[in-house]
């Protein structure tokens, strides 16, 4: 009989320490949440644990994200701090800021960094839509990044229109992705990015052409004896293949340094 007691006992202690420390945590959870609500500069000293605390900081912070009365700061530093805590219990919520046009553009441009690797196919149309409808630069390459696991012929699509139109990193974040989407015509798509106006992406294109297996010297060729080209691609053509230490090459580099231009 005496043994029953201590266990029970036993038993309650433990169920009441447990209970005791789930309590402490949410009251922390609830301090930690209501700093973020009037939070400037020091947010991620408040971020940070509730990071740490993870899945069950959600439902307030969510709470904050959605609180239309707070100011756009505060709003978007409880987005981002929810963005990495990387939970299913805010891809509708972020979903629907994302969506809704009343919305501050750079809130919903935040909430694009928590969704992203989630199945977003029952949003694809939506998610086009916006797309086409957005005009700020990172924001229509975020949604783009977003298409890639909503429908992957129209973030291709997407990714063209960027590739073509922007420049810098964007400009190299198409490339990666085009070439992510349908590898088969990776070797077209370095080609042309070496031939094209920005370093960035450019170097991208001469990075990965000198790790490929399926290089085409005839392309090469071509594209260095063409009629206009600029000095800059031939020298990135002749910087890519002497990466491949292939003696049949020689006779194009003796070629190539006898051009007076270099």
């Amino acid at each position: 009989m005496k043994r029953i007691c201590i266990q029970l006992a036993t038993t309650f202690l433990i169920l009441w320490a447990g209970f005791t420390g789930a309590q402490n945590q949410q009251q922390r959870i609830d301090s930690l949440v209501m700093l973020m609500r009037t939070a400037g500069r020091e947010w991620n000293n408040y971020a940070t644990p509730l990071i740490k605390i993870g899945e069950a900081a959600v439902p307030g912070l969510i709470k904050n994200a959605e609180d239309k009365t707070l100011n756009q700061w505060n709003r978007r530093i409880s987005v981002m701090t929810l963005n990495q805590i990387d939970s299913k219990q805010w891809v509708n919520p972020a979903l629907k800021i994302l969506f809704d046009e009343n919305e501050d553009p750079v809130l919903r441009n935040h909430t694009t960094a928590g969704l992203r690797g989630e199945d977003l196919t029952f949003v694809k149309t939506e998610l086009w839509q916006l797309y086409n409808q957005t005009e700020e630069e990172s924001y229509k390459s975020n949604l783009a990044g977003l298409l890639l696991t909503a429908d992957t012929a129209l973030a291709y699509q997407a990714f063209c229109e960027l590739y073509q139109s922007e420049t810098s990193h964007l400009k190299r974040n198409a490339l990666y992705n085009l070439v992510r989407i349908r590898p088969k015509e990776s070797t077209a798509w370095y080609l042309n990015a070496l031939q094209c106006g920005d370093w960035m992406t450019a170097n991208l294109a001469m990075d990965s052409l000198i790790h490929s297996d399926d290089l085409s010297p005839d392309d090469f060729f071509s594209i260095y004896n063409r009629p206009g080209v600029s000095e800059e691609v031939q020298w990135r053509i002749v910087y890519t293949l002497g990466h491949s230490k292939n003696p049949d090459f020689i006779p194009f580099f003796v070629e190539a340094l006898q051009n007076e231009k270099w």
